[in-house]
């Protein structure tokens, strides 16, 4: 008798579990990617840099691919890709922030504009997201000036693909 009323408390239990983990939406999650695993992997080619600025496309490149492989959310430049992203870098602005008394610039500003749009296998356009970001540096010593601009910008686009995933897992 004590056997049966502690199997029956056990399957109640079971079955109280299980109503209320399908009650209230978990699920278990079948494949990566978004659109329920339809897009679970991504082509990311080399940015198009539209600005003056060189090398700018491969530390934007560079950021994005990181960031979706850290994500674990994409196969990245896997062959036959269920989706590709086409990215550019539509401005980056620098601008004098701070300066000496004398009158020399000592802080720059470095602002980044890019647009990224997700597409199907086929062509087939699914959204399109701007993104920007800001960043002050240092140019007060002229050997490091460039060096810090360089490396303003690398935080910039590694700063702009955390939002791009963040958006990417909210949106879908």
């Amino acid at each position: 008798m004590r056997k049966i009323k502690s199997f029956i408390h056990k399957t109640c239990l079971i079955i109280a579990l299980m109503f209320v983990l399908y009650s209230c939406g978990y699920q278990l999650i079948s494949e990566k990617g978004i659109f329920g695993g339809d897009i679970s992997s991504l082509y990311v080619p080399v940015f198009k840099n539209r600005t003056f600025e060189p090398h700018a496309s491969l530390y934007v490149t560079d950021a994005f691919t990181k960031e979706f492989i850290s994500s674990g959310l994409f196969k990245i430049n896997k062959q036959d890709s269920d989706g590709y992203i086409e990215g550019s870098i539509r401005t980056i602005r620098i601008t004098p922030s701070a300066m000496s008394g004398t009158g020399v610039v000592v802080e720059k500003s470095m602002i980044v504009e890019i647009d990224l749009s997700l597409f199907r296998r086929n062509g087939a356009f699914i959204k399109k997201w701007t993104l920007s970001e800001t960043e002050i540096y240092r140019t007060d010593e002229i050997n490091s000036e460039d060096y810090n601009k360089r490396d303003a910008l690398r935080r910039m686009s590694e700063r702009m693909a955390r939002k791009f995933t963040s958006a990417i897992l909210v949106d879908y």
